[in-house]
């Protein structure tokens, strides 16, 4: 994995800096509470989250990043509040270039996310990659929540990522196998070699790791986590769904 570290140009938890935290308020609602914080990973980066912690029954910790930003999941009755009723904690987190952070600001409701081509290609101006980047905001923000969980410091976190966001997930999960418990990765992008095989994409600039497919592919990633990873509802380079099992 240190060939993969290299490539993809993420630092292990040791080399990434502490993030500062702002707490911007919380609420209450029946049977649990939400806080809204803002960390910033490093300078110039800041990412909104939404910390939802249940009154009883805390027995989880999950982190979970969504293509369209924590407020996607998180409307009463929505997946985080399943969660959340169900007795876990969930930090719900908007990685980089997604909610409240993306271009041209939070998604409008029933629209797709957005392409952060600024900051794809600013990334490769740095000598760094989309990729690494929010794998970085992964893990700092994993690490953040088992540090102020002991249940997610004695048993790991519980990632969960929808959409594109998935193939920086499944790097920092990947790189850090420790840190969590469970990975479940939704409506992410099955392999590299299916962008070469169709010779067209949708909305993968962001994924974009140039050089990676001389060593590595996704599914090499998958097979370090086995059993912890669950995968569901896979897409090919055109974002159309493919089967599973393949």
């Amino acid at each position: 994995m240190a060939k993969v570290r290299r490539i993809v140009g993420v630092r292990s938890l040791d080399e990434l800096p502490e993030p500062s935290i702002e707490r911007l308020g919380d609420g209450a609602w029946s049977g649990y509470r939400i806080g809204k914080l803002l960390l910033r990973p490093e300078e110039g980066i800041w990412l909104p989250a939404l910390q939802f912690v249940p009154e009883e029954n805390d027995k989880r910790v999950v982190l979970y990043v969504h293509e369209l930003g924590k407020a996607a999941d998180a409307a009463p009755c929505g997946r985080i509040e399943e969660l959340v009723r169900d007795g876990d904690s969930v930090l719900a987190v908007d990685l980089r270039g997604t909610g409240q952070t993306q271009a041209g600001g939070p998604p409008k409701p029933g629209a797709g996310p957005s392409v952060d081509f600024k900051g794809a290609f600013l990334a490769y101006l740095l000598g760094r990659n989309y990729v690494g980047a929010r794998a970085e905001d992964v893990l700092v923000c994993a690490r953040h929540a088992a540090e102020t969980s002991g249940i997610g410091g004695e048993v790991g976190i519980h990632l969960i990522a929808i959409g594109n966001v998935g193939v920086p997930a499944l790097h920092a999960a990947a790189l850090e196998p420790d840190l969590f418990a469970s990975v479940t990765i939704s409506r992410s992008l099955c392999s590299w070699s299916n962008v070469i095989e169709l010779g067209r994409t949708e909305g993968q600039l962001t994924n974009v790791v140039h050089g990676a497919l001389t060593c590595y592919d996704l599914p090499n990633l998958a097979e370090v986590l086995g059993d912890r990873l669950t995968i569901t509802d896979p897409v090919d380079a055109l974002e159309r769904p493919i089967d599973a099992a393949k």
